[in-house]
Formats: C-alpha cells, sequence, structure tokens
C-alpha cells in the first residue's frame, strides 16, 4: 500500500527547496528524480533518471492529467 502525505517544501539556499522523505519510505543514499509539475522518485536510486523522465513523459503524466479532467467533468455533473 502507498502512502500519501502533505508535507512544507523548505528553502535552501536562494534557487532551491527540498522535499522531506517520509520515514516509512526506504531511502538509499542518493534518489532518482524525474519532474515537472508532477515529481516522480525513485528515493533508493535503483532506477536510471532517463527510465524515470521517460516513464513520467509518456505514461504517467498524460494518464494523470486525462484522469484529473475526467474527475472534474464528473463532479461538475454531481453538483447539478
Amino acid at each position: 500500500m502507498g502512502l500519501a502525505v502533505r508535507r512544507k517544501n523548505r528553502k535552501i539556499g536562494v534557487n532551491s527547496a527540498y522535499l522531506n522523505i517520509p520515514r516509512p519510505i526506504e531511502a538509499g543514499d542518493e534518489s532518482t528524480i524525474a519532474a515537472n509539475r508532477l515529481i516522480l522518485a525513485d528515493p533508493r536510486g535503483e532506477i536510471s533518471e532517463h527510465d524515470l523522465l521517460e516513464f513520467m513523459e509518456n505514461c504517467l503524466d498524460p494518464a494523470f492529467w486525462r484522469w484529473r479532467e475526467a474527475r472534474k467533468k464528473g463532479l461538475k455533473h454531481e453538483r447539478r
């Protein structure tokens, strides 16, 4: 089962911020991250950044936005 949390982003210097990885998630020495509007991360660093980015751009990102639009339309119909 997954984990869903909301965390405050912390500033580091002028141009960076960090996001804490919740304790129940196993983290390695490095993490691999692919990001745009969404962030996909492998906290153990076992998946290459190229593979994560390709998966995010081709599978996850398009599917998420289609799902979100359908959900928004469904909520509009329920309010009528």
